[in-house]
């Protein structure tokens, strides 16, 4: 049954992640908006709690996360109508993180392919991520991030996976205040823990 659990959780989480993504395809993704909300929110996942070490980073953004029916009431949704459009269009591209983040914690940002580690062959997954990267805390993956036309609210689905039945996904929706990236408090939206 706990074989099952943690299959069903991993799965739910890898919905957040490209899979097996061309990286000659790819581009580097240069919103310049983009980072400073991705620096406010990586230090409220849990990854990023439990790193005692480098943090990890997915560098190709995450994909395939849908919105419709995710858990946004019909106001946030008709609120931020041209930022979750611009999330959905994004949602086609293959991007690739770059070392913009100004977070705390040092951090390293590895492709996905090496994250992949954690589908191992008849070895616990886990044990092998952990070989190559002790004290990580698992890694943080995140979607582009959609704008309205004004860029002064945005959506991004971000989440971590830290292990068995550790990880969790949602969507965050921000709002530009004076100048300042803000997450919208009553509009959090949880799609897995």
């Amino acid at each position: 049954m706990r074989a099952l659990a943690l299959s069903l959780i991993v799965s739910v989480l890898w919905i957040g992640t490209p899979v097996a993504q061309d990286l000659s395809a790819a581009q580097a993704y240069e919103a310049a908006d983009a980072y400073p909300i991705y620096s406010l929110l990586i230090p409220q996942q849990e990854s990023y709690g439990f790193a005692k070490g480098t943090l990890i980073i997915q560098e190709q953004t995450a994909s395939n996360a849908e919105i419709s029916g995710a858990c946004l009431s019909p106001d946030v949704m008709r609120r931020f109508k041209g930022a979750i459009s611009d999330y959905q269009r994004s949602q086609t591209k293959k991007l690739l993180l770059e070392r913009q983040f100004q977070i705390e914690k040092p951090y390293e940002i590895v492709n996905e392919q090496t994250l992949n580690l954690l589908r191992g062959h008849g070895v616990d997954p886990w044990d092998v991520y952990y070989d190559h990267y002790p004290r990580s805390g698992g890694w943080i993956f995140m979607s582009p991030v959609g704008f309205n036309k004004n860029k002064t609210l945005a959506i991004v689905y971000m989440g971590s996976i830290c292990g068995g039945l550790c990880g969790r996904a949602q969507f965050y929706l921000l709002e530009k205040v004076r100048g300042q990236w803000k997450q919208v408090p009553t509009a959090a939206c949880v799609v897995v823990s």
